[in-house]
């Protein structure tokens, strides 16, 4: 028998190299037959060896381990279609009777033991947060042994037999914010994934059910890494359509593999280095849409991990009244979101004690500055500490401590400070087509999804929602797709027309959170509205007395609207004698800038069955 191996990545990709009745040898030294230049690459790696009929594929004692499709093994004897890793390069073993490199019907990650059938959709998937797993996921349910779904994600690493999420020592800070999931979204995933995920205290309900809810179920809280982990230990349990790979995924170097695919879908947010590779394929970006005069809107919100000692009742109308603060728990945890103003921004920044340097580590990338004695929050990452804690006297500090007094935070119950940059562009298309269909490969399409294509505001809680919904939109899709056969541009028209509608309602919605208008009729930004009520407080042009009537009429206008679907709302009482406690400066500022525009954001929402038929219930038992 005469086999293959066939490099899946780097200049390399898609070469391929004859293995006959010698011993082929992988590793970094020059000696070997095939060298790796990788330094996770041992001198002698591997060895593959000619063994009663067939191939056998040992380790030869390398310090990083040899895998065959995703476990390490010492000896293995391979089959056709197994992918292999050897010092971080992915190679396929091939016979003439087995898989080729790039022909339809091809399934990554099968079981060594079963054989490559035709008629299976091949998804690649970048990026293993919420909507990426999710994606997996459903696809799995809709599709069964019709799909073979590879994913990426450079923030998980394997532990025996599992993937899991690497650890803060290894260099991943996992994300602890609260997120609420709309039952509109929610009830249209996988039952299993349903189950899992909403067990009994796991959740609350703090939001009231509005235009997003149906089946009278309200949005749903529930913090992220509890999300992250849950979909990612059900995608350990379906290997056999679902392979999990961890490492970050180059597209620059993965052509062959992209190519062998009939979607790649991009999921690794706002800041897709896969997007980049590929973003003359899906058209310009508009950001005149989200500007005021030729200015791109931009906010920076400081988030805050707390725990409140108040209510969710109390905690909801005293964020829907303004729009300087935003408290999103989970029984009381989670983050509380400060909405700065140009001046704030410039002040919330990184100090390297040592360099004495600044650091844009909190608004750049942005890192978790975790709380450490001394009440110093620390950068770990970039050895910077938080400017402002430091000057106690700031004025971003000053009105930091003011916005943990407003939600009931006694000040050792924050813990954390992070920072978040956000802006919104208008997208001309979210599928385009990379590769065309040749001889030996099907056609790839490549579709945008989460913050990948709808990157949204957060203050109106639609960036997760709006992802699911792109999910539950393609997965429909393709699971009415002809098995087997190339895609075309038509079997996207529904998902491309969901994605518009998507970003048309979701994004107006979010620009309705950034922008008002002022006393003249002006459209203006609301951070300049914060701005000026600082301004007006520090020069004293404010009435305490009149501006916590006006706070406590607003509230109580906000109350009789939400006291329907919110039991427990606090009286006027309760209102004025919380309240009163600020700083005057402090509740005019909360006052000029102005309460949720729940009127003109409201209404009613997109639905992806108004394109897309729902599933049978066979399909998703």
């Amino acid at each position: 028998m005469v086999a293959t191996i066939v490099v899946l990545q780097g200049a390399q990709a898609g070469q391929k190299m004859a293995v006959g009745d010698k011993p082929v040898t992988f590793g970094r030294g020059r000696e070997n037959d095939v060298v790796i230049g990788n330094p996770a690459a041992s001198r002698v790696h591997a060895e593959l060896r000619p063994e009663a009929g067939g191939y056998v594929l040992h380790d030869r004692g390398s310090s990083n381990g040899t895998f065959v499709n995703g476990s390490r093994v010492t000896a293995h004897r391979l089959r056709p279609g197994d992918e292999i890793m050897i010092g971080g390069v992915r190679f396929r073993f091939e016979t003439p009777s087995g898989p080729t490199l790039l022909v339809d019907g091809d399934k990554p990650g099968r079981r060594a033991a079963e054989p490559a059938q035709a008629g299976v959709l091949r998804v690649l998937i970048t990026g293993g947060g919420p909507v990426g797993l999710s994606l997996a996921l459903l696809l799995d349910c809709l599709l069964g042994q019709r799909v073979a779904i590879t994913m990426y994600d450079g923030r998980w690493f394997r532990d025996g037999d599992k993937v899991v999420w690497k650890t803060p020592e290894q260099g991943n800070v996992r994300r602890q914010q609260v997120v609420t999931i709309q039952s509109r979204q929610f009830l249209r995933l996988p039952p299993e994934v349903q189950h899992r995920l909403f067990a009994p205290g796991r959740y609350t309900e703090m939001w009231p059910a509005g235009p997003d809810s149906i089946e009278n179920l309200g949005p749903r809280n529930i913090r992220i890494a509890y999300i992250e982990d849950t979909l990612l230990a059900l995608a350990n349990e379906k290997p056999d359509t679902i392979r999990l790979m961890p490492e970050r995924f180059d597209a620059a170097t993965a052509h062959g593999e992209i190519a062998g695919q009939h979607v790649l879908a991009i999921c690794e947010g706002g800041r897709s280095s896969t997007l980049e590779h590929f973003a003359s394929k899906f058209g310009a970006c508009d950001s005149s849409m989200y500007a005021l005069g030729d200015k791109q809107v931009q906010d920076m919100v400081l988030g805050l991990r707390v725990k409140s000692d108040l209510p969710d009742p109390m905690a909801v109308l005293l964020t829907v009244a303004q729009n300087r603060f935003l408290l999103n728990s989970l029984r009381g945890e989670g983050f509380l979101n400060m909405r700065l103003t140009e001046q704030e921004t410039a002040e919330a920044v990184g100090i390297d004690p040592a360099k004495r340097t600044f650091t844009e580590c909190i608004q750049s990338s942005p890192c978790l500055l975790e709380l450490r004695g001394n009440r110093e929050f620390y950068c770990a990452g970039h050895g910077a500490l938080f400017l402002p804690a430091l000057v106690k006297e700031s004025g971003l500090w000053t009105r930091v401590q003011e916005g943990l007094q407003l939600f009931g935070v006694r000040p050792e119950n924050l813990t954390a400070v992070t920072g978040f940059r956000l802006d919104m562009v208008q997208r001309p298309r979210f599928t385009a087509q990379l590769f065309p269909r040749m001889g030996t490969t099907p056609g790839t399409f490549g579709v945008l999804l989460g913050d990948a294509a709808n990157a949204i505001h957060f203050w109106p809680g639609r960036g997760l929602n709006s992802g699911l919904a792109s999910v539950i939109s393609l997965a429909r899709c393709l699971a009415g797709t002809r098995p087997g056969s190339s895609l075309r541009d038509a079997d996207f028209l529904r998902h491309e027309a969901v994605m518009a509608m998507l970003q048309y309602r979701h994004k107006s919605r979010a620009w309705r959170q950034m922008v008002t208008t002022d006393a003249d009729g002006n459209a203006c930004a609301i951070k300049d509205m914060i701005a000026q009520g600082i301004t007006e407080g520090e020069q004293g042009r404010f009435d305490k007395d009149a501006d916590l009537r006006q706070l406590v009429e607003r509230m109580s206008r906000i109350r009789s609207r939400l006291a329907p679907r919110i039991d427990g709302m606090p009286d006027d009482a309760a209102l004025r004698a919380h309240l009163s406690q600020l700083p005057g400066e402090m509740l005019h500022t909360l006052l000029v800038s102005e309460p949720w525009d729940s009127g003109s954001v409201g209404g009613e929402e997109v639905d992806v069955e108004w394109l897309l038929d729902a599933p049978g219930l066979a399909e998703l038992v």
